[in-house]
């Protein structure tokens, strides 16, 4: 009975412990992955082209239309803030699983206007067109001596829930042929590790190439580089890429545009695929879309890779 008096106690103290490590493990993964070169805001800031929240009783046509798009379309995203990231952590041992989610929203209702703005008819006024996107991403880390780090990660998935005609990826290829280097990405399960993220140097001229389709419609493809981690760093650029078909898309990435003073640098980029409706569509079509963010790094020869955060 002496020795049951004093086990109960022993075991109460242990799992208090191990609820406090576990507590403790979640908070330091989060924080890192908040404030990482390689994460943070980097999938929010290339899906959302608004520099500033819509003010109460701004008219949607007085939208900033990006000029960086195509001759006959303009289009622009506003979704609302601030963006939730819900973050599932599960900690084995000296490594740990990190499933990041997120809803990108934007509604054209209300004293303030949000959602997809698109221009494609000279003689009329803007169309608003509702967001209901989700987006997910997946990471793995590892724990030395100094605290937790990214081990890999795969892309930032952003996909519109609930369309009848649900948009997908195939494949996206960035080559630069000056130094015949090709990185390639068909799946928005695989892993990247750090060192396997696209590399690029301050030279680079890179021959980005997507393979994309959406059921029952057509796409157009985006390409949206230059963005931080956070609000401030960076600079967001959106090109349109050139239709070689139906389902493939290809156009000329230079690195320079991205005006990079200092390296190595970690920027974030997203391959951006819109339906044609969305686009081209009058009032009664509605959005569409499916996006791969990758974070990618930029650096000279002989450099070391950046580290997890600022």
């Amino acid at each position: 009975m002496k020795y049951i008096k004093i086990l109960m106690p022993l075991l109460l103290i242990a799992v208090v412990v191990v609820s406090c490590t576990k507590e403790s493990d979640e908070d330091a993964i989060q924080a890192l992955l908040e404030s990482s070169w390689f994460i943070g805001e980097g999938a929010v800031r290339t899906a959302d082209d608004s520099t500033n929240v819509p003010q109460a009783g701004q008219s949607p046509y007085d939208a900033q239309f990006l000029d960086d798009t195509l001759d006959f379309v303009r289009w622009v995203r506003w979704i609302e803030r601030p963006v939730t990231r819900e973050y599932h952590i599960v900690v084995t041992g000296d490594s740990a699983d990190v499933t990041i989610t997120a809803y990108f929203h934007g509604e054209p209702s209300g004293a303030s206007y949000y959602g997809f703005f698109v221009l494609n008819d000279s003689f009329g006024g803007a169309y608003i067109r509702a967001i209901s996107d989700s987006v997910i991403r997946k990471v793995k880390l590892f724990r030395n001596n100094e605290g937790w780090h990214i081990l890999s990660l795969t892309v930032a998935d952003i996909y519109t829930v609930g369309t009848d005609y649900p948009v997908t990826i195939t494949q996206i290829k960035a080559r630069v042929e000056s130094r015949d280097y090709e990185f390639v990405v068909n799946s928005a399960d695989t892993y990247f590790e750090r060192d396997s993220l696209p590399i690029f140097y301050p030279s680079d001229t890179v021959d980005v190439t997507v393979t994309c389709s959406a059921q029952d419609d057509s796409t157009w493809a985006f390409l949206h580089h230059g963005t931080g981690h956070r609000r401030g760093l960076g600079r967001h650029i959106r090109q349109p890429f050139y239709r070689e078909n139906t389902t493939t898309f290809t156009r000329t990435w230079i690195i320079a545009d991205d005006s990079i003073i200092v390296t190595p640098a970690v920027r974030h980029s997203a391959v951006d695929v819109l339906g044609w409706q969305t686009l081209f569509g009058d009032s009664t079509a509605t959005y569409y879309s499916r996006a791969w963010c990758l974070p990618y790094i930029v650096m000279e020869p002989g450099e070391e890779m950046p580290e997890d955060k600022e």
